[in-house]
């Protein structure tokens, strides 16, 4: 059983560097991940839980940076849509 995370095309996405793969899939998540793996599931976490700030989570940036990454580090639950793969 391997972890994985779901993953979708990210071709305008230039926050930093990540990794090339299908319109739709998932990214197993191991030790053996590449750096453009690591960014691509960072990526994934963030948009899952990019969301209008609520007065508890402050204000929101106003740089692309911090404005995409403010849930991500103000939320104490994260959500990343994802699973587990059964190799059979």
């Amino acid at each position: 059983m391997q972890p994985v995370l779901e993953i979708s095309a990210a071709d305008d996405f230039a926050l930093w560097p990540v990794g090339e793969h299908e319109s739709y899939g998932y990214l197993v998540l191991n030790g053996e991940l590449t750096p453009a793996q690591v960014g691509t599931a960072v990526m994934r976490i963030a948009d899952c839980n990019d969301f209008e700030p609520e007065e508890e989570h402050g204000p929101c940036p106003t740089d692309p940076l911090g404005t995409f990454l403010h849930g991500l580090l103000t939320m104490s639950d994260l959500f990343a849509a994802g699973g587990f793969r059964v190799k059979t």
